[in-house]
């Protein structure tokens, strides 16, 4: 992964998928800041956010096999909104919540890719949700240009709670044959 403070991000990164027998496999390619990947709550759709392009891809998944394949665009943040989808959680009914980093809130994804919500927060830098009960819990990171944004500057590196009415997906969990 590249850091956008240094240079320009480059397609160097890439999603690895370890199988329950330790073996390695590259499923993704030539992505720039891979910063997110989670599952439908049937375990029959997968995720995978790269930053830079504003784009959520979304795969079929095989389970038994843990094949992903027919990557298509999920949702893409327009051009004309700012920051960039990073780090997300998906509830219960099948709906992801991405934070917008630069952009100052988490947005609420249908299964379609429909925006249904929005949350706002008092910093730009909002970097990743998560569930605990019916409550989502949002970090944030150090605002990038302080001198500018004073005011998301005081909120930077803050968590936030907030209560959404629905529950997580429960997480998948690694076996090792």
């Amino acid at each position: 992964m590249n850091d956008p403070k240094v240079q320009e991000p480059t397609d160097e990164g890439v999603l690895f998928r370890l199988d329950p027998d330790l073996t390695l496999h590259r499923m993704i390619e030539k992505a720039s800041i891979p910063n997110g990947v989670g599952w439908t709550p049937d375990n029959k759709k997968m995720y995978f956010i790269d930053s830079p392009t504003r784009n959520i891809f979304v795969f079929d998944f095989h389970l038994a096999s843990g094949a992903i394949s027919n990557r298509q665009v999920f949702f893409h943040l327009a051009d004309d909104e700012l920051g960039v989808p990073d780090g997300f959680a998906m509830d219960s009914a099948g709906n992801l919540w991405t934070a917008v980093c630069g952009g100052g809130k988490v947005l609420k994804l249908s299964p379609e890719g429909k925006i249904v919500g929005e949350i706002t927060l008092p910093t730009r830098m909002i970097s990743c949700p998560g569930f605990a009960g019916k409550d989502l819990f949002i970090t944030s990171a150090e605002e990038e240009e302080p001198e500018k944004y004073p005011e998301s500057a005081k909120y930077g590196g803050s968590l936030f709670r907030v209560h959404v009415g629905v529950s997580g997906k429960p997480q998948n969990r690694f076996r090792r044959t």
